[in-house]
């Protein structure tokens, strides 16, 4: 338990990356969005009233597209539907791998992610770093 507190604590005082190492800052603001993607949430921030970034919604119809012409099983997203409904883990991640048809379907949908948040990599960044500097 201590590593696991340890780990938080690191990850709750993260300061953001210095403004000079802009790739590496939009690196890590990708891979930290991408998490943000996948537990559900929207990827987005502020640039004055206006929101800019990736919902989940279009981060789910990206998928959707991606995986739409690799359904090859007619039952395949009734088996979802009803494994979900079940809260069948086991079955809905079979069928998962099934429908994204590629040996690793989770760099699958990391690629996707980037291909959606690369264009607001950079604003974001300044974004979080301008967060972190408001009293």
């Amino acid at each position: 338990m201590g590593a696991l507190r340890a780990a938080q604590f690191e990850y709750d005082n993260r300061m953001p990356p210095a403004v000079s190492d802009r790739a590496g800052a939009r690196e890590i603001w990708i891979q930290d969005m991408f998490h943000q993607l996948l537990r559900g949430a929207d990827a987005t921030f502020q640039v004055g009233s206006e929101t800019r970034g990736v919902t989940y919604e279009r981060f789910a119809q990206a998928v959707d597209e991606h995986a739409s012409p690799g359904i090859t099983s007619p039952s395949a997203v009734g088996r979802l539907l009803l494994a979900a409904r079940r809260r069948d883990a086991s079955d809905s991640h079979n069928v998962y791998h099934e429908v994204m048809a590629a040996p690793c379907p989770d760099a699958v949908l990391e690629r996707l992610a980037r291909d959606l948040l690369t264009p607001f990599a950079a604003a974001g960044v300044q974004a979080q770093a301008y967060e972190a500097c408001e009293p």
